[in-house]
């Protein structure tokens, strides 16, 4: 049920935040979704209201048949080696090497890595070439005015690890006999490299202990600095009563972007995805099959599934395309601003 509440608000909230920015391509950007779901969902709002956004279906995606990871490999590397073909002429040519794939396929691929647009593939192009050090930042800048790409800071571009990074507080869930439980997670929006702590609050205090304590430790550790924190307008970062977070942000100089919460704590895709993922495989099957009596052994359990995600899970998206969090850090050290 409440899968199903937080599904709808974050369909609601999509829908408000593409007319509030007047740009439907921004916000399905800034939510993770495309501007097909963008479409379908509008539609669905607009024949039955909020019981049209519903997913109705309880059935999990077939991802038997999903391509071979050799296929969608393929797709991945035409898109950047010929960012201006077409999902039928990417099939055609796949087809030529044997590979069998349709257009539709091809395009199901390019959204699960955010390549739908010959603007994103060519801003995955350049982030390749950069982790590569086989572009510099003139060569980049050239080619993003021979194809007249408008890149903007809503629609959260970013150039390396550190750049943009995104704050958020998640409500797990009563747990008994523990009561009330928070998950504080911070993501890198380049490499998707993630952050998380479990807290029994989510006051600005604890906002703050955990980007002091967690998050700032451990990029100073990396010598990674980070120039923008991305977050909602939730109480432990805006108003009267944020101030122990926002003195943490102005004592390390790091620039705050808030954005409103439409209709409950989803505000961009990023970290929704991350922490829809932490209660599908960590949470959810882990409280089911465990008794836990305290927040220390949960934090434990939940620190090691967050080193299999950051160091075995291949992630989607333009900068990843497919990486772990680690390969992409690795690869884009670089490029890192000091």
């Amino acid at each position: 049920m409440n899968s199903n509440k937080n599904e709808i608000r974050s369909k609601l909230a999509l829908l408000q935040l593409a007319t509030e920015l007047g740009s439907i391509s921004k916000a399905c950007d800034i939510m993770g979704y495309s501007r097909d779901s963008y479409y379908r969902f509008k539609k669905q709002y607009e024949e039955a209201g909020e019981r049209g956004l519903k997913n109705l279906s309880r059935k999990k995606p077939a991802l038997k048949n999903r391509v071979s990871q050799e296929v969608e490999d393929q797709v991945i590397e035409i898109a950047l080696d010929y960012p201006n073909y077409g999902q039928a002429k990417v099939a055609e040519l796949l087809t030529a090497r044997g590979c069998t794939i349709s257009a539709s396929g091809v395009r199901t691929i390019w959204v699960r890595h955010n390549l739908e647009t010959k603007k994103n593939r060519l801003v995955a192009l350049n982030s390749r070439l950069r982790q590569q050090n086989q572009l510099s930042f003139k060569s980049q800048h050239d080619m993003e005015q021979l194809y007249k790409l408008e890149q903007t800071e809503t629609a959260l571009e970013c150039k390396y690890p550190g750049d943009v990074c995104v704050q958020d507080t998640y409500v797990i869930g009563e747990i008994d006999p523990i009561g009330q439980l928070f998950q504080h997670t911070f993501i890198d929006a380049y490499s998707q490299y993630a952050i998380a702590i479990v807290s029994d609050q989510k006051d600005s205090v604890s906002a703050a202990e955990f980007l002091t304590d967690d998050v700032l430790t451990w990029y100073h550790q990396q010598n990674i600095n980070i120039n923008n924190v991305l977050t909602d307008r939730g109480a432990e970062f805006s108003g009267k009563q944020s101030e122990p977070f926002k003195a943490i942000l102005e004592r390390n100089n790091l620039n705050h972007i808030q954005m409103r919460a439409y209709n409950g704590p989803i505000v961009n895709g990023l970290a929704a995805r991350f922490q829809q993922l932490a209660f599908d495989e960590f949470y959810a099957p882990y409280l089911k099959s465990n008794r836990i009596t305290s927040i220390i052994e949960l934090n434990r359990e939940l620190q090691n599934w967050i080193q299999r995600y950051n160091h075995q899970y291949a992630i989607a998206g333009r900068y990843t395309l497919g990486k772990t969090a680690v390969e992409v850090l690795q690869l884009s050290k670089h490029l890192i601003q000091p």
